[in-house]
C-alpha cells in the first residue's frame, strides 16, 4: 500500500499546488518519520497548513491524514521486526558469560558460509567495480554501517567511489550525474528499506550493474541484481560479523591484484595526513 501511495505522488506530482508539492517532497524525503509526527507537525515542517495536509491526504483517497498516516506506521511495523530480533535476543541469552556467547555464535555463523561460492562472488564482483566508471555504494539504517566501512576503505583504493545516504538533499543530485558504465554495490538485509529499494530500482531502469550484499537470492534486491553476495545478519545471532568479514576479504582482493599501485597509494595517504598532522602523536 505505502509503495502504491508513493508512486501515486510522483505521478501527481506536476499537476500539484506549490503547497501539496511541499508536503509530497517532505513525504518522499522522510518517509520514516511520517509515523510518528502529528499534523501540526507536518504542516509546520511543510510551511502549510493542517488543512492543507488534511486536503492533501483526501486527495490520495484517504479519509484524513490520521488514515494516511497508518499506511506509514504498518511500515514501521515491519521495519521494526530487525529489532524485535535484538530484543528477543536479550531475552534468550543468560548467564553473564555473554561476550563469549556471542564469540562463539559468530564462530558458528562464519564456519556456516560457503567460502568457495563467496570466493567466487568476490572476484567476479571485483571485476565489475575495477570496470567501473564510478562505484556508488548504497546502504540504509542496519546495513549503513557496513556501506560505510566499504566506502571509507575502498575510496582509498580507488577513485570515484560514492556513498549515498538516506535522507541526504543532494543523493538526487549523485544520480543526476551517474551513467551507464557506473556500478552499484547496495548492502542490505531484511526489512528492506524503500530508500534502498527505489535507489536500487533506478540504477536497474538505467541499465547499470548491480552488486548486492544480502541475505536471501530471491529478496526484491536480489531480483534486480547482477550478483548476489549472501551471508546472513541473524538467526542465530543479530550480528554483521559475517558481512564485515565477507567485505574485508573484498578490500584485501582489491588491493592484491594491483599491490604496487595500492601500497602507493596508501604511502601517499600517510603522507598527506600526515602534513596536515591529522593524527594525534603521542
Amino acid at each position: 500500500m505505502k509503495k502504491l501511495v508513493l508512486s501515486k505522488l510522483e505521478e501527481n506530482f506536476v499537476s500539484y499546488s506549490k503547497s501539496f508539492r511541499k508536503i509530497a517532497d517532505f513525504i518522499k524525503h522522510n518517509q520514516n518519520i511520517i509515523s510518528f509526527i502529528s499534523i501540526n507537525e507536518l504542516a509546520k515542517e511543510t510551511f502549510t497548513s493542517p488543512a492543507t495536509v488534511t486536503r492533501f491526504s483526501k486527495s490520495l483517497g484517504f479519509k484524513g491524514y490520521p488514515d494516511f498516516q497508518k499506511v506509514f506506521q504498518k511500515d514501521v511495523e515491519i521495519s521494526s521486526s530487525q529489532m524485535k530480533t535484538f530484543r528477543d535476543e536479550i531475552q534468550a541469552v543468560e548467564g553473564e558469560n555473554i561476550l563469549s556467547e556471542i564469540i562463539t555464535t559468530n564462530i558458528e555463523l562464519l564456519e556456516e558460509l560457503d567460502t568457495t561460492f563467496i570466493e567466487k562472488q568476490l572476484e567476479d564482483a571485483i571485476k565489475l567495480i575495477k570496470q567501473s566508471r564510478k562505484l556508488y555504494i548504497l546502504g540504509a539504517r542496519g546495513s549503513y554501517g557496513l556501506a560505510h566501512y566499504l566506502y571509507y576503505m575502498l575510496k582509498e583504493l580507488k577513485e570515484n567511489v560514492e556513498l549515498m545516504i538516506s535522507g541526504a538533499s543532494d543523493f538526487t543530485d549523485k544520480l543526476l550525474y551517474s551513467n551507464k558504465e557506473d556500478v552499484l554495490f547496495t548492502i542490505s538485509f531484511h526489512p528492506y528499506t524503500n530508500f534502498t529499494c527505489q535507489v536500487t530500482e533506478f540504477f536497474k531502469e538505467q541499465g547499470n550493474k548491480i552488486i548486492t550484499m544480502t541475505d536471501k537470492k530471491d529478496s526484491v534486491l536480489g531480483e534486480m541484481s547482477d550478483l548476489i553476495i549472501t551471508t546472513k545478519n541473524g538467526g542465530k545471532a543479530y550480528t554483521f560479523v559475517p558481512g564485515i568479514i565477507i567485505l574485508n576479504a573484498l578490500l584485501l582482493k582489491f588491493a592484491k591484484q594491483n599491490s604496487d599501485e595500492s601500497v602507493k597509494k596508501l604511502d601517499r595517504l600517510k603522507e598527506i595526513t600526515g602534513k596536515f598532522n591529522i593524527y594525534y602523536k603521542e
